[in-house]
């Protein structure tokens, strides 16, 4: 009977220890990287009351009889289900998505923990606040590689470490150069030169200009509508204006020429009109009286060119009258002694005379003379100023439809004409009717990118690669400058050219030379540096197309020299070490520890655990490599107690504690009846 009552105060004394178990877990419902454990039960020792027999040919085997003297607990089990990660936006807080645990070391030992609520101490090394115990890892050399090969040590980054100046080795350029653009030359051009009318000349009378009561061209003519009448005093006609071919005879003319034939057709016993070397129509009389003539127009402008010549004529005393004198507008074709300025005077231009012909043209002087013909026309002085100034465009010097003398200058400033000058010694009408007005300046098709870029001893210095459009198909110039005193050595200027597609065909320097290199003239080292278009055939760098030009200096590799302030950490535990350049550069890589039975670690209070004898050997690796987890920065791992688990739990454990305590009383009455045997 006894039995019984010891079998009671085992589960007594097992189940509380379960309760233990269950509030430690519930004690710890909000502890960072908690894992839960839980309590499982055995049978204690049984007493054998028989042993069991064998069966033979006559009778059945018995089994065994035996009465249990109560349980234990079997085990204590670690649970190590994953956490929820909650956010904190604290960079160095770190939780552990999947297998692992982090390493931490006192320097003699290693212990081992899913809580990483860590922080920096005064020497930079990453560490559990609570206990001081440095966070372990692989720490990266001067150029931020990390070798596979080196040793687990403390995590350590002393904040305003210096990142020494590096030196610009390469600038990188993308972006596009517009196809459709096209470089411009200088455009100049005389006022309108005018050219005497003369028989043959057939100008439409609504082109010409008038000198003397007019000065003007005469306008407001309509075809079929303006008309001119003449009277002499006993007979009067009426002309009509028509554009195109008039037909003399049909009292209609177009021209000055058919307007005299008809007048001198219908009054050919009383006028003669002719028109003489200066323009001017001269009317004579015919008749051998003396009489009026009289011109009218509906046209204000002809009639005042016409009614010039209105008054008395006589042959006989040899009174004569005259109209306006009529020009056109110049051609090439024009002889220069014919040519009068845009009010219809005379130039005075006579052969013999010597033209003098200047300019500036792409920063050199430029000139010659031109002695003056007979034959000399207005073309062939256009040919001459061609020809002196090095024009090679199909337009160069031309006479325009208003008789303006036109230069064109090629494209791009390398041809700017400047200064020009046509002139002939003391013909001041002449040269003033020469004076050049410019209408378009030289201009080059260029695009500038710029960038910043660093010596050795991390000073500033800017290049600037200007890109100058040339008159070869899909090429342009380049050339680089420098904003300060640095001296250039070689390498500064060359060509860049495109395939018909708009990809880069080539990127060339100058004189062979395949790099540019400069004197920074400040102490530092000379540079050496190389422009990256991009890819032969590719559309990765500097393109042609017919679109804006974008081409900028996209990166360049150099930096000054910079102090570390401040750290990111990406999932692989690596940290990163920004600095105050803006230069990034891996200082080091946090370690996790495995282990073949996790479950085995001893806990060592702190959310510590060391290695037991049924853990396994730590083995060491990196996040995302050897070891099968990620690293969540800004984040931590919650404990992983089931409060619903927990308290049901109780309910069975109060349950268990109550029914063994029953056990106890109902033996304690047990043996109280047995001694009251005895009264």
């Amino acid at each position: 009977m006894m039995r019984s009552l010891f079998a009671g105060v085992s589960g007594l004394r097992n189940h509380q220890v379960r309760m233990d178990v269950i509030g430690n877990n519930i004690s710890n419902v909000n502890t960072v990287g908690y894992k839960a454990s839980r309590v499982t039960f055995e049978e204690s020792l049984s007493m054998t009351l028989r042993g069991a027999t064998m069966p033979n040919s006559r009778v059945g085997g018995t089994n065994p009889i035996q009465v249990g003297l109560g349980m234990t607990v079997g085990t204590i089990d670690t649970i190590l289900n994953q956490g929820s990660l909650q956010a904190t936006g604290q960079q160095t807080d770190l939780a552990i998505s999947g297998n692992g645990f982090f390493v931490l070391s006192d320097g003699q030992r290693y212990f081992f923990t899913r809580a990483g609520a860590f922080q920096f101490d005064a020497q930079g090394r990453l560490v559990n606040p609570s206990n001081g115990l440095v966070v372990q890892g692989r720490m990266a050399d001067a150029r931020g590689r990390i070798s596979s090969t080196s040793a687990i040590q403390d995590i350590a980054l002393p904040f305003g470490q210096k990142v020494p100046a590096r030196a610009t080795r390469s600038i990188t350029f993308t972006g596009n150069l517009d196809a459709g653009e096209k470089p411009l030359g200088t455009i100049t051009k005389t006022a309108p030169f005018l050219a005497v009318e003369e028989a043959g000349d057939n100008t439409d009378m609504a082109g010409l200009y008038a000198r003397g009561n007019t000065n003007s061209f005469i306008s407001g003519m309509v075809s079929g509508v303006t008309t001119v009448t003449v009277n002499d005093g006993a007979t009067e006609r009426t002309y009509t204006y028509v554009s195109g071919d008039s037909v003399v005879g049909n009292g209609e003319f177009t021209t000055l020429q058919d307007l005299i034939a008809e007048i001198n057709q219908d009054f050919s016993g009383s006028l003669k009109l002719t028109l003489t070397a200066n323009g001017a129509v001269k009317v004579e009389d015919a008749s051998g009286s003396a009489h009026v003539v009289t011109f009218r127009s509906n046209s204000a402008a002809l009639q005042s060119a016409l009614g010039a010549a209105n008054g008395t004529i006589d042959s006989s005393s040899g009174k004569v009258t005259f109209t306006d004198e009529f020009s056109h507008r110049a051609t090439k074709d024009e002889e220069l002694s014919k040519l009068r300025n845009s009010v219809g005077e005379p130039l005075g231009i006579s052969p013999g005379d010597v033209i003098s012909v200047s300019a500036i043209v792409g920063g050199e002087d430029k000139s010659g003379t031109l002695t003056v013909t007979t034959t000399t026309k207005l073309g062939d002085l256009a040919d001459f100023i061609q020809s002196t100034f090095g024009i090679t465009n199909r337009n160069g010097v031309q006479v325009d439809e208003r008789g303006c003398l036109v230069i064109n200058g090629d494209p791009g400033e390398d041809y700017a004409i400047e200064a020009p000058s046509i002139r002939i010694s003391g013909n001041t009408k002449f040269n003033t009717a020469c004076v050049m007005n410019e209408l378009q300046k030289a201009q080059d098709v260029t695009h500038s990118a710029s960038i910043t870029i660093y010596d050795e001893l991390g000073m500033e210095h800017i290049v600037t690669l200007t890109f100058t459009k040339t008159d070869v198909e899909n090429q342009w110039r380049w050339e680089a400058t420098l904003a300060g005193d640095e001296i250039i050595s070689s390498g500064s200027t060359g060509t860049i050219n495109f395939n018909s597609d708009g990809s880069l065909n080539s990127f060339l320097y100058d004189n062979g030379m395949t790099s540019f290199k400069f004197d920074p003239n400040n102490g530092a080292s000379f540079m050496e540096i190389v422009f990256d278009a991009g890819d032969i055939g590719g559309f990765n760098g500097i393109t042609q197309f017919a679109s804006p030009s974008t081409a900028v200096a996209s990166s360049q590799d150099g930096y000054p020299n910079g102090d570390l302030t401040t750290i990111n950490i990406d999932e692989t535990g690596k940290i990163t070490g920004i600095f105050s350049n803006g230069v990034t550069q891996t200082l080091a890589q946090i370690a996790l520890a495995v282990f073949n039975n996790p479950a085995g670690l001893l806990r060592a209070g702190e959310n510590l655990y060391q290695i037991s004898a049924n853990s396994g050997t730590a083995v060491l690796g990196l996040a995302g490599e050897s070891v099968q987890a990620k690293i969540v920065p800004g984040h931590l791992e919650m404990s992983n107690v089931d409060l619903a688990e927990e308290f049901t739990n109780m309910i069975v454990a109060q349950r268990g504690f109550q029914a063994n305590a029953r056990v106890i009383t109902t033996t304690d009455d047990l043996l109280n009846e047995l001694v009251n045997l005895k009264r």
